[in-house]
């Protein structure tokens, strides 16, 4: 059988809307209880091939969305015509608008930022998310990572260069 790009992507996007529905029901069912404020950490890679340097920023006292992360550490974000608070496109410019015109999903051949989590209570390391980053809500102590994945890369091929060190934030 084989698979064609529209296939896969149709598959990632499915993924995306299942982890996002997973992770907004606590595990009775009921919606969960809002996150309480502390510190998190926001990590930007654009990748070596950028030129750029990564950004870190930590955010203290912060209990809302990955997606609203951005605004709250004074980062530029733009989503896409089709999901504007929803599918990241650009990041502090990058990349171009004349490599990426942000009016529905990048398609493979045009990259695309990938998003990676990680706590104290998850794995050592980053995480790619199962869930998109207006729904994910990062607990305090938390780090959330966006990687610039360049055209024809797998997201599962690379992670942040930034290492995460995720703190419980207790005494």
């Amino acid at each position: 059988m084989r698979f064609t790009r529209r296939k896969v992507l149709l598959g990632l996007v499915a993924l995306v809307v299942i982890g996002w529905a997973w992770s907004g029901l606590g595990s009775n069912g009921e919606a969960p209880i809002e996150s309480q404020a502390g510190t998190v950490t926001l990590v930007i890679d654009f990748g070596a091939e950028s030129g750029r340097a990564p950004i870190i920023r930590k955010v203290e006292s912060f209990s809302g969305t990955g997606w609203e992360l951005f605004e709250a550490a004074g980062v530029e974000v733009a989503g896409t015509a089709e999901f504007p608070a929803g599918f990241v496109c650009r990041v502090e410019g990058f990349p171009s608008v004349a490599n990426q015109d942000c009016l529905d999903t990048p398609k493979f051949n045009e990259g695309s930022w990938a998003y990676f989590v990680t706590n104290s209570k998850l794995a050592t390391g980053w995480l790619l998310s199962g869930a998109g980053a207006a729904s994910h809500r990062p607990e305090c102590g938390a780090f959330e990572g966006w990687l610039w994945v360049a055209p024809g890369e797998s997201s599962g091929q690379k992670l942040p260069s930034v290492a995460a060190k995720p703190d419980n934030c207790e005494g």
